[in-house]
């Protein structure tokens, strides 16, 4: 429970919503909010979900998410007047993530519930939070957390694809169902779970279907996010450190497929891709010449990259961009988890923005490309 609360702040902070970065007046909102979470919030969730022996009434639990939402707005009116309007903004729809994120941790809280029970639930605390009438707009958080509010109450793990939530989705009364279908397709933008034109194609029947939906703005800018991601689209071309210390440039390798292999020292599932995959997917394109495997780290620190390497070697291209999650690459490629694979073809056009993991899919992916 704690880390999905405190995942939120990280969402805001460290997010893409400032150019210039963020105000004196935000950061100080922002902090307060985190001392709410730390030091109040996370203690009166645990009392009434947690630290009893039954799962609290509905109305109950509604009745503690009215009150959780009060302190969180009058914690606001203190710092309303430092904000910008995208600063007000961004507080607003950091709250109403937040307030979604606390229906999902009650559905955790109720395992008894029986799936159409939960899925009621889930759209009660909707209806009843006004959420489903009075959100002026979505963002990629607010999307992602009603889907997975909605996996939650089906019991599905977030993330698998799944017809049984579209189905769900379509069979909704109005107006959770707008809701619902926006959020579920700016989320599957935010996960890239399809291709560009599935997506564009996607955004273009809501369109249709909901011309004057207060939800188009939000789709017409996730969308244009992704135009890096077009297939064929030209990559930029950015510049690492190779082991030796040497600026690389990908434009180095426009005569070679590459496949790209974002990853970092301390992350579980790529060491483990490393150990169990990577060793028999390198082995069989040692003669394909034309493929070039590129591992790129976000590391912190160069030490840490250089250290697995010295003790664990792989064939390949080995290079280091470095910050984290912050790596203009990972910016770039809108790559908010880890390990991420990508396939870039000759003259650095974009194949793939989120290629299968080392394996035969992607082996064939990579052979059958001239």
């Amino acid at each position: 429970m704690k880390r999905i609360l405190l995942f939120l702040i990280t969402l805001l902070v460290g997010g893409q919503l400032y150019a210039q970065g963020p105000s004196a007046g935000f950061l100080e909102y922002m902090n307060g909010i985190q001392q709410l979470i730390q030091n109040d919030l996370y203690g009166r969730v645990s009392a009434v979900l947690y630290d009893v022996e039954e799962t609290p009434k509905q109305s109950v639990f509604l009745d503690f998410c009215k009150n959780v939402e009060r302190d969180f707005q009058a914690h606001y009116s203190k710092y309303a007047d430092k904000l910008s309007p995208e600063e007000k903004d961004a507080a607003t729809k950091f709250t109403q993530t937040m307030m979604i994120q606390l229906g999902e941790l009650y559905l955790d809280r109720a395992q008894e519930l029986e799936v159409s029970e939960r899925l009621v639930f889930f759209r009660t605390f909707m209806h009843e939070m006004g959420y489903d009438k009075n959100l002026t707009s979505l963002n990629e958080d607010i999307s992602r957390a009603i889907i997975m509010g909605i996996h939650s109450a089906m019991n599905i793990p977030f993330g698998m694809p799944t017809q049984e939530v579209v189905a769900y989705i379509y069979k909704e009364e109005e107006p959770i169902k707008e809701l619902y279908h926006a959020a579920f397709i700016i989320n599957e933008m935010a996960m890239l779970n399809e291709s560009y034109d599935e997506l564009e194609a996607m955004s273009a029947g809501f369109k249709k279907e909901y011309p004057a939906s207060r939800f188009l703005p939000a789709l017409n800018t996730t969308l244009a996010s992704l135009e890096n991601l077009r297939e064929g689209a030209l990559v930029q071309d950015f510049s690492f450190v190779d082991m030796e210390g040497k600026e690389r440039k990908l434009s180095e390798f426009k005569d070679k497929i590459i496949y790209l292999d974002l990853w970092a020292s301390w992350c579980g599932p790529c060491i483990n891709t490393f150990k169990t995959k990577t060793p028999d997917f390198e082995k069989k394109l040692r003669n394909r010449e034309d493929v070039v495997l590129m591992y790129i780290s976000i590391d912190e620190k160069p030490e840490s990259w250089k250290n697995y390497l010295d003790k664990n070697p792989m064939r390949g291209v080995h290079l280091f961009a470095g910050k984290g999650f912050e790596a203009d690459i990972m910016r770039y490629f809108k790559v908010w988890g880890i390990p991420r694979y990508l396939i870039i073809g000759k003259d650095n056009k974009l194949v793939s923005p989120n290629a299968p993991r080392p394996g035969d899919e992607a082996y064939e992916a990579l052979i059958g490309l001239n």
